[in-house]
Order: C-alpha cells, then sequence, then structure tokens
C-alpha cells in the first residue's frame, strides 16, 4: 500500500515546494508599504510636552515625517493635492481611559500660477493658510508640531484634564489621503468648535466619538503610520521676557 504525503507544503514535491515559497515571497513584495509598516511595532519616540509659563495649557512637540514615504514625495512633487491627518489621545500611565484628545489636519495644494504649495492647517484653536516654496517647507508645518513655535504649536490638554507634574504619554494615529471624506470634516468642525482650548476630554459629548472614530477607525488612506511617545513629565516654559 502507498502512504500518499499529507497536503501541506511540508508534503508537496520539491518543485511544488519551490513553486510555493516563490510565490509567497512575491506576494509579501507586492504588499504596499504601508500594510507591512503597520504590522511592526515602533518603538516608542521622543516627544517634548511643555506647559505654558502659566501652566493652563500643555502643548506637544513631536515629528512623524517617516509618514511620507518617496511615493507620497513624488505626488507632492507633482503638485498632487494631499492631506495628512494626525489624531492623538493623551493618557496618563496605568489608566486605560484617555485625558484629552488633540488633533490636526493638513491640506497641501499646488498653487499653478504661483507656484508656491498652499498649506490649509486646521488644529484646536487654529486654522491658518500658509505658503511655501519646497517639499521641505509642507514637512516642517504638516509632519512634525513644536511646542516653542506659536503658530506650529499642538495643544494637548488644559490643568483641568492634567495636574501640573504627572507624566503623560500620547497615543497617535498619522494618515496621509484618508478615503473618507465624511470624518475628515468631522475632524474639521471638532477642531475649529468655540470651546476655551479645542481639546475633547471625559465629560465632553464629543469625547467617545473621537476617542471610538476618529482616532481607531478613521478609514482607509494611502499610508499611515500609529506610534505612542514616551512617557515624561512635562516641564514648564519660562516665562517670556517683557520688551
Amino acid at each position: 500500500m502507498t502512504i500518499r504525503p499529507g497536503l501541506g507544503p511540508a508534503g508537496w514535491p520539491w518543485v511544488a515546494r519551490i513553486l510555493f515559497v516563490g510565490l509567497l515571497g512575491a506576494a509579501l513584495v507586492c504588499l504596499p508599504q504601508s500594510v507591512l509598516a503597520q504590522d511592526e511595532e515602533s518603538p516608542p519616540r521622543d516627544a517634548l510636552f511643555e506647559w505654558e509659563s502659566t501652566k493652563r495649557l500643555l502643548y506637544v512637540q513631536v515629528s512623524y515625517r517617516d509618514v511620507i514615504d518617496n511615493t507620497i514625495r513624488r505626488k507632492l512633487s507633482r503638485g498632487l493635492p494631499t492631506t495628512i491627518v494626525l489624531t492623538a489621545a493623551v493618557y496618563r500611565p496605568g489608566r486605560a481611559q484617555p485625558v484629552a484628545t488633540t488633533a490636526q489636519t493638513c491640506k497641501i495644494t499646488w498653487h499653478v500660477w504661483k507656484e508656491v504649495y498652499l498649506v490649509e492647517i486646521t488644529r484646536p484653536g487654529v486654522h491658518r493658510v500658509d505658503k511655501t516654496l519646497t517639499i521641505n517647507g509642507v514637512l516642517r508645518r504638516c509632519a512634525e508640531v513644536r511646542s516653542k513655535q506659536v503658530t506650529r504649536r499642538l495643544l494637548a490638554a488644559n490643568s483641568s484634564q492634567l495636574p501640573v507634574g504627572a507624566p503623560v504619554y500620547m497615543q497617535a494615529k498619522v494618515q496621509v489621503n484618508p478615503v473618507s471624506q465624511e470624518v475628515l470634516q468631522k475632524i474639521k468642525r471638532w477642531v475649529s468648535r468655540p470651546t476655551g482650548t479645542g481639546t475633547a476630554a471625559p465629560g465632553d459629548a464629543l469625547f467617545s466619538t473621537f476617542t471610538g472614530l476618529f482616532l481607531q477607525r478613521i478609514g482607509e488612506a494611502e499610508r499611515s503610520l500609529e506610534f505612542s511617545t514616551k512617557t515624561a513629565v512635562p516641564r514648564v516654559a519660562k516665562p517670556e521676557k517683557k520688551k
């Protein structure tokens, strides 16, 4: 009696096994870079959390330029409209519920006649349109936030949401050209609403909507990046000297 090998790859003839391995490798190579990147857990990245001198508002400084790969950079160089969306939640260590949430949208278009990039930025308390001549200028405005530069500050929380001196970290999601324009418009309306700080926290009617929809399942995008920051105790900015 002849015993037939099993149906798994180990029991296939050697030619079939070679073909199987080759096809599997080709399939992995054909996967989009964004899909492969999402499967890899990146280590917590550096971020600077800083209270303003009055200890009322907390700002964050972090870079996420790595979301812009060569494909997105080529699209920008060709003048194709591009939108970069950051959604984030601020946590205290050991607590499952975030203390605050924040977001930033950045819409980039190429002005043919003036030959400049128009960058429309919306974040809590801010809606502005900047101009820049270079892709690097676009990345400075749309792929990083700086706590020291007033025009590029991203509000993370306020003193009613987080006590001064408490350690924090942030979980964030960055997406390039999200498919869901409806969700994108919701984010813009959310950060543009007339509140004291623009951030949402537990007790806010929009808080559960933001954490459940915007941060976790905003929709498909051409490229996405998820990261957490290192835990840190926010520093307090020195009062500005009067001129």
